[in-house]
């Protein structure tokens, strides 16, 4: 087998590393290079998202491209991504996953129109789950226990839920296609995959979006989980940006098992998938 000689950047950038990690990781600049390499992830979107609800819902309004669609807002704490995509779109009708009884409250509150609330958790399997939560209404509750950075200043209590699969929802409710739906549940987005392999296999779905980060520590999930699952399933993804770019992942490296903060990706069939008499295909937008 012939091996690529290394060209003279490669070559030239080792021979300097030495000399110039030595400066790097000095008391004055190490911390300041930590903060810059950080910053420089997040203009790429890495780490960006807890902080871009809008870009969440841009990313689903470009893809919604039915009348009346159906959104699953999985994990919709007290409805604001709903709320938000309801003003774009309202003749959408989404069905809201949330757990919590105090998101459940809040939900209803705001009497939005044309939602089903299910009060459920979402995973791999029916049946029953722990839930921590640091408060009634609590963005970073999750099925797992939280060790990561954001949770350390908070006290979590633990309940008992009920706990769905998207398939066995798109059953129950003689749903035959989804044309949206968001995830943001706290590192248990794979296992809300897994419990919807019907839906991916026979392309009832026809684009998504999941969270990808520090909370993937807690439920010990690689981003190679989701490329291998989503790409098998005729999936794009893009990693969506503070500047509304979106980034197409076209191929897997393991500088995407990025977990500091939160990042937001969408997912979207390459080609259209298969509808219903009089209905539209769905549409990848790129």
């Amino acid at each position: 087998m012939q091996l690529h000689k290394p060209s003279f950047a490669n070559k030239a950038g080792k021979s300097a590393a030495k000399p110039l990690s030595r400066i790097l990781c000095s008391r004055l600049l190490y911390k300041p290079s930590r903060f810059l390499d950080a910053y420089l992830n997040y203009l790429a979107g890495k780490g960006y998202g807890t902080e871009d609800l809008q870009g969440e819902i841009r990313a689903a309004l470009t893809r919604i491209n039915r009348p009346q669609p159906v959104v699953f807002d999985v994990g919709a704490n007290v409805g604001n991504w709903t709320e938000g995509l309801l003003r774009q779109r309202p003749d959408a009708k989404v069905f809201m996953f949330e757990p919590s009884p105090g998101c459940q409250t809040a939900i209803r509150a705001k009497k939005l129109p044309g939602i089903t609330l299910i009060p459920m958790a979402v995973g791999e399997n029916p049946g029953q789950a722990t839930y921590h939560s640091s408060s009634t209404t609590d963005v970073s509750a999750s099925l797992h226990v939280r060790k990561d950075s954001p949770s350390w200043d908070l006290n979590y209590a633990t309940t008992t839920v009920d706990v769905c699969t998207i398939d066995q929802i798109m059953d129950s409710q003689k749903i035959q296609s989804v044309d949206f739906m968001k995830m943001d549940i706290e590192g248990n987005e794979l296992f809300a995959l897994r419990g919807a392999r019907q839906a991916l296999a026979s392309r009832k779905i026809g684009a998504l979006t999941f969270e990808f980060g520090c909370g993937n520590i807690n439920s010990r999930t690689f981003f190679r989980d989701f490329w291998e699952l989503l790409a098998s399933a005729g999936f794009a993804i893009w990693r969506i940006t503070p500047g509304g770019k979106e980034i197409l992942v076209d191929e897997y490296y393991e500088d995407l098992e990025y977990f500091r903060g939160a990042t937001n990706y969408v997912a979207a069939l390459k080609t259209p998938a298969l509808e219903p008499a009089g209905q539209t295909a769905f549409c990848q937008t790129n």
